[in-house]
C-alpha cells in the first residue's frame, strides 16, 4: 500500500510539473509577437536564404497593412476632418485589398503570416488615441507619410532583389497605389499646416 502511495504521488508530481512546464512555453509564446512567431516559422520552412527573404518581406507587408487598416480605422472614428476622412476611407479599403492579396500570395507559396500589426504599431495606435484633435490630424498624417515612404522602399527593394516572379510582378502592380497614397498624405499635411 506504501508502494503505491509513493507512484501515485511521483506520477502527480511529474504531472503537476509536466502541466506547468508546457503552460509556461504557451505564456512565451503567447508575449511573443504574431509576426515574430511567424518569421521563426518561416525560417523552419525555408531551406534557402532567397525563400525566407521573401517570407520575411511578405511578413512584415502583412504587419504593415494590418497597422495601415487600423490606423485607417482610427482615422475615420477619431477626425472631424472631412479631408483627413476621405483619406483614411481610401487607406482602408485599399489595404485591405492589399492584405488579402499577400493572404493569398502566402498561402499559396507556404509562407506563416501574422495575424495582425506588430508592438510598434500597437504602441502608435494607443498614442495616437491619446492626443487632442488638432494634434491627432498632424500627427495621424505624419505617421502615415512615414510608414508609407518606407513601405515604397521596401517594396521597391523586394521587386529589384526577389527570384519569385510571381511576387514581383505583385510589388510592381502594387507600387503605383502606394504612391498614390504618399502623394494624397503629404499634399494634405501640407494644407493642415
Amino acid at each position: 500500500m506504501n508502494m503505491i502511495m509513493k507512484r501515485i504521488s511521483f506520477f502527480g508530481i511529474l504531472a503537476l510539473f509536466l502541466v506547468s512546464l508546457m503552460t509556461g512555453c504557451n505564456t512565451a509564446k503567447k508575449e511573443e509577437d504574431s509576426g515574430e512567431i511567424a518569421e521563426e516559422k518561416n525560417e523552419e520552412n525555408f531551406g534557402t536564404r532567397d525563400g525566407e527573404k521573401d517570407a520575411d518581406f511578405v511578413v512584415k507587408a502583412v504587419e504593415g497593412n494590418y497597422a495601415e487598416i487600423k490606423l485607417a480605422q482610427l482615422g475615420m472614428n477619431k477626425s472631424t476632418d472631412t479631408g483627413l476622412k476621405d483619406i483614411a476611407m481610401m487607406l482602408e479599403k485599399d489595404h485591405t485589398k492589399v492584405l488579402n492579396e499577400l493572404k493569398d500570395f502566402a498561402y499559396k507559396k507556404g509562407i506563416a503570416i501574422p495575424t495582425e500589426e506588430n508592438k510598434d504599431a500597437k504602441d502608435d495606435l494607443v498614442d495616437l488615441e491619446k492626443k487632442d484633435l488638432a494634434e491627432f490630424n498632424k500627427d495621424w498624417l505624419s505617421m502615415l507619410t512615414d510608414k508609407h515612404e518606407n513601405t515604397i522602399k521596401n517594396f521597391e527593394t523586394i521587386q529589384e532583389k526577389t527570384e519569385d516572379t510571381e511576387l514581383k510582378s505583385w510589388a510592381i502592380a502594387t507600387l503605383p497605389t502606394l504612391r498614390t497614397h504618399l502623394d494624397k498624405l503629404k499634399t494634405y499635411k501640407d494644407v493642415l499646416k
